[in-house]
């Protein structure tokens, strides 16, 4: 028989990521985070960027999402909170076009092709372009920084 057990911080998935990001995130240096997330991960990645808007804009310098139904989550969220997603945000779709295709642009960011029609396949057929795209930002960091 499984039981459960109450793990501090660990009620959602939102208040994972809070607490995570507010006891471990916050207490360590590193400037420069990115974030890659997989479907609903999507509003987990707003809802950290709307509680922690100044710390998150700061530090955050790319997202890549993979088939994540975002469309469904900004609407919840202050137009300001996805307007700073929209200048650090890929989301690669379930499409059998070519991986990294541009798709379209949405509100909170562009829209690319994973390259894959199953949802559960989205992650691992853009792998590749998921962090070229993040060694690119991390590149842009760099030149900008000197």
């Amino acid at each position: 028989m499984y039981t459960s057990t109450s793990v501090s911080g660990s009620g959602s998935p939102e208040e994972h990521a809070a607490y995570v990001w507010q006891f471990y995130v916050r207490q360590r240096a590193a400037r420069r985070i990115c974030i890659m997330a997989h479907s609903y991960g999507g509003a987990v990645v707003l809802e950290l960027a709307s509680k922690f808007t100044p710390d998150f804009d700061e530090r955050v310098f790319a997202v890549a999402l993979s088939d994540s139904p975002m469309r469904a989550y900004t609407k919840h969220f202050n137009k300001n909170v996805v307007a700073t997603l929209k200048k650090k945000t890929i989301n690669w779709g379930a499409d059998n076009r070519p991986v990294n295709q541009f798709l379209c642009d949405r509100d909170y960011g562009e829209v690319r092709s994973a390259g894959h029609l199953a949802h559960e396949w989205t992650s691992y057929t853009a792998f590749d372009a998921i962090f070229k795209f993040f060694e690119e930002e991390r590149a842009k960091l760099e030149r900008n920084r000197h």
